[in-house]
């Protein structure tokens, strides 16, 4: 679906060539590619390296610890469910979905300390960049050995879609609020946001699909120059 733009004076031709720079269906990028097929193949195992016997133990035992946590949970009791992850995840290394869990606790913990005023990227680096950490081991565990463009399980690509939906979301909340992140820049931390979203896509997140275009800063570049562009030659045939 198309990004809708303000109302304007332009000709359904120019209209047509804006709103396509916006367009996830029109753009020649990685994020189309949410709709190969290709990218999931339900014939193949759950997981590369762990029995789907072990597999499902293993998501039984981690949605009992997560199940436990909500919103009025206390720090104590978040702790508690982080440790439980810890074991697994020193026992099982390749398990990617307990990093998952352990970001979300760990971002949870961090967000139950804020005041109104406050939000995560005010805490400091040593408490945020953990978050980073578990979600990109869980991508690097859930993306396939033998080649960036083959197939994964419907099980991976779930994984893979939270996984970076989740680094999106903190890559675009650091730019939304100005947030120092590694040194990088807020159109550094858009690009970063939109190649998460697109990763998100490939493996089926329609909705991180269209945030990919959202937050693609050479789309929004192109699209302001376009803007521009037009503006001068209405002024102009005015």
């Amino acid at each position: 679906m198309a990004i809708s733009n303000p109302p304007t004076t332009l000709s359904a031709n120019d209209a047509r060539v804006l709103n396509a720079l916006f367009d996830p269906e029109t753009l020649p990028s990685s994020v189309a590619k949410s709709k190969d097929a290709s990218a999931i193949d339900n014939t193949l195992p759950p997981h590369p390296n762990i029995a789907a016997s072990e597999l499902s133990t293993l998501e039984a035992q981690q949605n009992d610890i997560v199940r436990r946590i909500s919103t009025s949970s206390s720090i104590q009791e978040i702790d508690a469910a982080i440790t439980e992850l810890d074991r697994i995840v020193e026992e099982h290394p390749n398990y990617a979905s307990a990093y998952i869990n352990r970001a979300m606790l760990l971002r949870m913990k961090l967000e139950s300390q804020l005041t109104a005023a406050q939000h995560i990227f005010t805490r400091s680096t040593s408490e945020v960049q953990p978050l980073f950490t578990n979600l990109s081991r869980a991508i690097h565990l859930s993306l396939p050995f033998s080649s960036p463009t083959a197939p994964v399980s419907e099980y991976q690509a779930k994984i893979l879609r939270t996984a970076y939906s989740h680094r999106a979301y903190l890559y675009l909340k650091a730019a939304e609020t100005g947030a120092s992140l590694q040194g990088l820049e807020k159109s550094e931390l858009e690009e970063l946001a939109s190649k998460d979203f697109a990763g998100a896509a490939r493996y089926g997140d329609e909705v991180a699909r269209e945030m990919s275009v959202r937050t693609n800063p050479y789309a929004k570049m192109c699209g302001a120059i376009v803007r521009n562009a037009l503006k001068e030659e209405m002024s102009a045939e005015a």
